[in-house]
């Protein structure tokens, strides 16, 4: 897709098996082909070109070290927290979950009504939660820690 269109989540099925996994995963390259990781970037911006397939990035022995390196910094960050800050951050992440289900279900709708969202149209997502939790466990419990190294203290 060197043309300048981005991949659409049928693009993403062979990596991700379902139509939910693809469109998490389109949401995550989005994410990642703007954030702050540099290799990161470069390989969500190249997926989403078509310039390199999902398989290809995910099996690109630097991409994935950048990809384990983020999530082991987002596991100490999770270590260090306040039981304040865990609860903070479950409220956020529950609001942030609330209002991806908004938006999969209007998708959804949009689909079903014949009415496809295009490639063209903008791209909005809801407000992700800040801060070095914003991407914490799907417990989405009320701000409670999920069980294992992210556990109560």
């Amino acid at each position: 897709m060197p043309d300048g269109r981005e991949v659409d989540q049928a693009e993403l099925l062979d990596v991700a098996k379902d139509e939910d996994r693809a469109r998490s995963l389109l949401r995550a390259l989005r994410t990642l082909s703007a954030g702050p990781d540099p290799k990161l970037r470069e390989m969500a911006r190249g997926v989403l070109r078509g310039d390199l397939t999902a398989e290809q990035a995910f099996t690109d022995p630097e991409y994935t070290a950048a990809l384990f390196s983020g999530a082991d910094k987002i596991r100490r960050a999770g270590e260090l927290r306040s039981d304040a800050e865990a609860r903070e951050a479950g409220e956020r992440f529950g609001e942030w979950q609330q209002a991806r289900r908004t938006e999969d279900d209007r998708e959804d709708q949009a689909e079903h009504e014949g009415t496809p969202q295009s490639d063209t149209s903008p791209r909005t997502s809801p407000q992700q939660p800040t801060g070095p939790w914003r991407h914490s466990g799907p417990s989405g419990l009320g701000g409670s820690r999920p069980a294992g190294g992210f556990g109560p203290r």
